[in-house]
């Protein structure tokens, strides 16, 4: 029996962080509405700033989402310097232990408010949520709002990178294994369209479409069951190491985000620049007007 219990105890102890958050990855209005008094929440409006100062959750403290992604020489939407990205969220307010929500404008913006959240899981922050539906959700339900900009003072944060989050070209090409993952739409996957930015039509070859036009519903997300029957359904195996990218790595956080934060899988990352990178590179060959 004391055998069993020092295994219990070092199985406990070895468990991923996904089991030890204190917040859903994604929270409801009603929820926020009733957390707000948590000296531990940070509400982190990452809005522009016109429309965080026409209204905002009470308390929610503004951080525009552009200096989380931001552009590097040619490639758009890379991570920020180490240095600036712990002054930011220091400046928010935020500390290791703290439970941060992330509040786009809406649905249409789940893609933004994602790679918001998983740079900050990347940072090393364990609760990281988002608002669902946005600020938008939050009108609609008549929640109360703020116009007067709020600020959360004892902010103190050192980022502490969790490499296995980040994916770049050097590991999609020495992925000999591991499964890709196009979260872009149909259309670009198959070659009809690309952005100017992409050097190259259609997909990686062999990589999985999973548009992340599917996750969100009326500009909400869909219930957890629905989304894993669609990563289970076009084939993915949740046991495998799974890479998602897209075109610049910012919709590639909308998928990693379900699979690694609501489905719980453990070997997930998303790449960094993408077919931006990808495609740009003669060696590599992208393929089109065929499905995997």
């Amino acid at each position: 029996m004391k055998k069993l219990l020092i295994l219990s105890c070092l199985l406990l102890s070895l468990a991923p962080a996904a089991f030890a958050r204190d917040i859903a990855p994604v929270v409801d209005a009603a929820w926020l509405e009733a957390n707000l008094s948590n000296p531990r929440l940070v509400v982190m409006d990452v809005r522009k700033v016109e429309d965080y100062k026409a209204g905002h959750v009470p308390g929610a403290v503004n951080v525009i989402g552009a200096g989380l992604y931001v552009k590097k020489g040619d490639i758009n939407n890379e991570l920020p310097e180490l240095d600036d990205l712990s002054d930011l969220l220091t400046d928010a307010g935020v500390k290791a232990d703290s439970l941060v929500v992330v509040v786009e404008s809406d649905g249409s913006r789940f893609a933004w408010a994602t790679r918001v959240a998983w740079t900050l899981r990347y940072a090393g922050l364990e609760n990281v949520s988002l608002l669902d539906g946005g600020y938008a959700a939050w009108a609609k339900a008549g929640k109360a709002a703020q116009t007067e900009a709020a600020f959360k003072k004892g902010g103190s944060f050192a980022a502490k990178p969790v490499a296995a989050f980040f994916a770049d070209k050097a590991k999609v090409l020495g992925a000999k294994t591991a499964q890709l993952v196009d979260a872009r739409t149909y259309d670009s996957y198959f070659g009809v369209t690309k952005q100017a930015f992409v050097a190259q039509a259609g997909h990686f070859s062999g990589a999985y479409p999973l548009p992340n036009t599917w996750i969100t519903v009326d500009g909400l997300v869909r219930p957890r069951a629905e989304l894993e029957a669609m990563a289970l359904k076009v084939g993915l195996d949740p046991k495998k190491e799974t890479i998602v990218y897209c075109d610049s790595g910012v919709l590639a956080t909308t998928w990693w985000w379900i699979f690694s934060e609501m489905l719980g899988w453990k070997a997930v990352s998303n790449f960094d620049g993408s077919s931006q990178v990808l495609a740009a590179d003669p060696a590599v060959k992208y393929v089109t007007h065929t499905w995997r």
